[in-house]
Protein backbone atom coordinates (compact mmCIF):
# COMPACT_ATOMS: atom_id res chain seq x y z
CA UNK A 1 0.00 0.00 0.00
CA UNK A 2 2.73 2.21 0.98
CA UNK A 3 5.38 2.86 -1.29
CA UNK A 4 8.60 2.63 1.17
CA UNK A 5 8.73 -0.09 4.04
CA UNK A 6 10.22 2.76 6.41
CA UNK A 7 6.40 4.65 5.71
CA UNK A 8 4.28 1.47 6.00
CA UNK A 9 6.06 1.00 9.33
CA UNK A 10 5.82 4.32 10.49
CA UNK A 11 1.95 4.38 9.55
CA UNK A 12 2.28 0.69 11.43
CA UNK A 13 3.85 2.65 14.56
CA UNK A 14 1.54 5.55 14.46
CA UNK A 15 -1.69 2.90 14.13
CA UNK A 16 -0.36 1.45 17.52
CA UNK A 17 0.36 4.41 19.38
CA UNK A 18 -3.16 5.60 18.08
CA UNK A 19 -4.71 2.00 19.57
CA UNK A 20 -2.59 2.10 22.76
CA UNK A 21 -4.40 5.96 23.54
CA UNK A 22 -8.12 4.78 22.57
CA UNK A 23 -7.46 1.73 24.54
CA UNK A 24 -6.17 3.59 27.54
CA UNK A 25 -8.65 5.89 26.94
CA UNK A 26 -11.63 3.65 26.53
CA UNK A 27 -10.88 1.61 29.06
CA UNK A 28 -7.90 1.97 31.58
CA UNK A 29 -8.55 5.28 31.92
CA UNK A 30 -11.90 4.70 33.50
CA UNK A 31 -10.63 1.99 35.62
CA UNK A 32 -8.00 4.50 37.04
CA UNK A 33 -10.46 7.28 37.29
CA UNK A 34 -13.14 5.12 39.27
CA UNK A 35 -10.17 3.64 41.64
CA UNK A 36 -8.92 7.00 42.13
CA UNK A 37 -12.41 9.00 43.17
CA UNK A 38 -13.61 5.77 45.44
CA UNK A 39 -9.84 5.82 47.10
CA UNK A 40 -11.02 9.58 47.45
CA UNK A 41 -14.47 8.53 49.38
CA UNK A 42 -12.80 5.91 51.27
CA UNK A 43 -10.66 8.79 52.75
CA UNK A 44 -13.70 11.26 53.30
CA UNK A 45 -15.10 8.20 54.96
CA UNK A 46 -12.89 7.36 57.07
CA UNK A 47 -11.94 10.88 58.37
CA UNK A 48 -15.88 11.15 58.54
CA UNK A 49 -15.77 8.02 60.69
CA UNK A 50 -12.84 9.12 62.60
CA UNK A 51 -14.82 12.45 63.46
CA UNK A 52 -17.95 10.87 64.45
CA UNK A 53 -15.72 8.78 66.71
CA UNK A 54 -14.08 11.64 68.09
CA UNK A 55 -17.58 13.26 69.00
CA UNK A 56 -18.65 9.46 70.47
CA UNK A 57 -15.27 9.76 72.91
CA UNK A 58 -16.07 13.12 73.94
CA UNK A 59 -20.23 12.42 74.68
CA UNK A 60 -19.79 11.58 78.34
CA UNK A 61 -17.73 14.75 78.92
CA UNK A 62 -20.21 16.92 77.26
CA UNK A 63 -23.29 14.95 78.95
CA UNK A 64 -21.57 15.97 81.97
CA UNK A 65 -20.76 19.59 81.30
CA UNK A 66 -24.99 19.58 80.56
CA UNK A 67 -25.94 18.46 83.64
CA UNK A 68 -23.50 21.14 85.44
CA UNK A 69 -25.27 23.80 83.10
CA UNK A 70 -28.86 22.39 84.30
CA UNK A 71 -27.80 22.65 87.82
CA UNK A 72 -25.87 25.54 87.70
CA UNK A 73 -29.51 27.48 85.67
CA UNK A 74 -31.40 25.70 88.02
CA UNK A 75 -29.59 26.99 90.82
CA UNK A 76 -29.61 30.71 89.86
CA UNK A 77 -32.43 30.87 88.17
CA UNK A 78 -36.04 30.16 89.39
CA UNK A 79 -35.73 27.78 92.04
CA UNK A 80 -33.93 28.32 95.90
CA UNK A 81 -30.53 26.84 96.22
CA UNK A 82 -29.81 24.64 99.15
CA UNK A 83 -29.13 20.62 99.70
CA UNK A 84 -31.28 20.67 102.55
CA UNK A 85 -34.88 22.21 103.59
CA UNK A 86 -33.21 24.27 106.11
CA UNK A 87 -30.24 25.65 104.54
CA UNK A 88 -32.66 26.54 101.23
CA UNK A 89 -34.63 28.30 104.35
CA UNK A 90 -32.18 30.27 105.98
CA UNK A 91 -31.05 31.63 102.72
CA UNK A 92 -34.38 32.61 102.05
CA UNK A 93 -34.66 34.23 105.55
CA UNK A 94 -31.28 36.18 104.89
CA UNK A 95 -32.65 37.66 101.29
CA UNK A 96 -35.73 38.47 103.00
CA UNK A 97 -34.21 40.29 106.34
CA UNK A 98 -31.56 41.99 104.23
CA UNK A 99 -34.96 43.22 101.66
CA UNK A 100 -36.95 44.80 104.28
CA UNK A 101 -34.20 46.29 105.99
CA UNK A 102 -32.83 47.45 102.83
CA UNK A 103 -36.61 48.94 101.77
CA UNK A 104 -37.24 50.62 105.58
CA UNK A 105 -39.26 48.25 107.37
CA UNK A 106 -38.85 46.71 110.27
CA UNK A 107 -39.22 42.68 110.66
CA UNK A 108 -40.66 41.42 113.69
CA UNK A 109 -40.22 37.97 112.82
CA UNK A 110 -39.63 35.00 110.31
CA UNK A 111 -40.53 31.31 110.82
CA UNK A 112 -39.99 28.41 108.92
CA UNK A 113 -42.51 25.81 108.12
CA UNK A 114 -42.15 22.03 107.52
CA UNK A 115 -42.00 21.38 103.97
CA UNK A 116 -44.00 19.37 101.47
CA UNK A 117 -43.18 18.14 98.47
CA UNK A 118 -45.60 19.03 95.31
CA UNK A 119 -45.25 17.60 92.08
CA UNK A 120 -41.20 16.72 91.75
CA UNK A 121 -40.30 19.87 93.93
CA UNK A 122 -39.95 20.78 97.29
CA UNK A 123 -42.13 23.71 98.79
CA UNK A 124 -39.93 25.73 101.36
CA UNK A 125 -42.30 27.82 103.18
CA UNK A 126 -41.78 30.81 105.79
CA UNK A 127 -44.21 32.72 107.88
CA UNK A 128 -43.29 36.80 107.85
CA UNK A 129 -44.42 38.98 110.56
CA UNK A 130 -42.95 42.75 109.89
CA UNK A 131 -44.33 46.21 110.31
CA UNK A 132 -43.63 48.75 107.46
CA UNK A 133 -45.65 52.38 105.75
CA UNK A 134 -47.31 51.66 102.34
CA UNK A 135 -44.79 52.78 100.47
CA UNK A 136 -42.11 50.37 101.87
CA UNK A 137 -44.42 47.24 102.06
CA UNK A 138 -45.22 47.71 98.51
CA UNK A 139 -41.48 47.58 97.12
CA UNK A 140 -40.63 44.68 99.78
CA UNK A 141 -43.37 42.86 98.12
CA UNK A 142 -42.91 43.63 94.87
CA UNK A 143 -39.05 42.72 95.13
CA UNK A 144 -39.96 39.35 96.50
CA UNK A 145 -42.42 38.52 94.09
CA UNK A 146 -40.63 39.87 90.70
CA UNK A 147 -37.32 38.71 91.57
CA UNK A 148 -35.46 35.47 91.17
CA UNK A 149 -36.11 32.88 92.43
CA UNK A 150 -39.75 32.72 92.06
CA UNK A 151 -41.36 33.35 95.61
CA UNK A 152 -45.23 33.49 95.85
CA UNK A 153 -46.66 35.48 98.87
CA UNK A 154 -49.76 33.71 100.39
CA UNK A 155 -52.00 34.39 103.26
CA UNK A 156 -51.11 37.89 103.37
CA UNK A 157 -52.78 39.90 106.54
CA UNK A 158 -52.42 43.63 106.74
CA UNK A 159 -53.86 45.50 110.06
CA UNK A 160 -53.14 49.04 110.13
CA UNK A 161 -52.05 51.50 113.16
CA UNK A 162 -52.44 54.46 113.32
CA UNK A 163 -48.72 56.17 114.94
CA UNK A 164 -48.18 59.38 116.28
CA UNK A 165 -44.40 60.56 115.65
CA UNK A 166 -42.85 63.78 117.24
CA UNK A 167 -41.02 65.87 114.56
CA UNK A 168 -37.31 66.63 116.17
CA UNK A 169 -38.34 70.32 116.84
CA UNK A 170 -37.66 71.97 120.22
CA UNK A 171 -40.84 72.53 122.56
CA UNK A 172 -43.13 73.13 120.47
CA UNK A 173 -42.68 69.90 118.73
CA UNK A 174 -45.57 69.54 115.87
CA UNK A 175 -47.21 65.91 116.24
CA UNK A 176 -47.68 63.74 112.36
CA UNK A 177 -49.88 61.14 111.73
CA UNK A 178 -47.89 58.24 109.95
CA UNK A 179 -49.90 54.96 108.88
CA UNK A 180 -47.60 51.89 109.74
CA UNK A 181 -48.90 48.20 108.61
CA UNK A 182 -48.58 45.35 110.84
CA UNK A 183 -48.19 42.56 108.14
CA UNK A 184 -48.23 39.32 108.33
CA UNK A 185 -47.35 36.90 105.25
CA UNK A 186 -46.70 33.38 104.00
CA UNK A 187 -43.69 33.32 101.77
CA UNK A 188 -42.92 30.00 99.37
CA UNK A 189 -40.27 28.99 96.92
CA UNK A 190 -39.70 25.89 95.35
CA UNK A 191 -36.37 23.58 95.05
CA UNK A 192 -36.21 20.45 92.72
CA UNK A 193 -36.07 17.24 95.40
CA UNK A 194 -33.18 16.02 93.17
CA UNK A 195 -31.30 18.46 94.23
CA UNK A 196 -31.69 17.15 98.30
Amino acid sequence: MFATPWISRLAAVFLLIVAIVAGYSLVLEPIFTGYGETGRKIDEAREQLSHYQRLAAARPILEKQMLQAATQQTSQGYYLSGSTDALAAAGLQDRVNALIQDNGGSLHSIQPMPGSDEQGFRRITLRVLMSAPVETLFETLYALEAGTPILFVENLDIQSRLVRRRSNQASLQAVSDAPLLRVGFDLSGYMPIDSQ
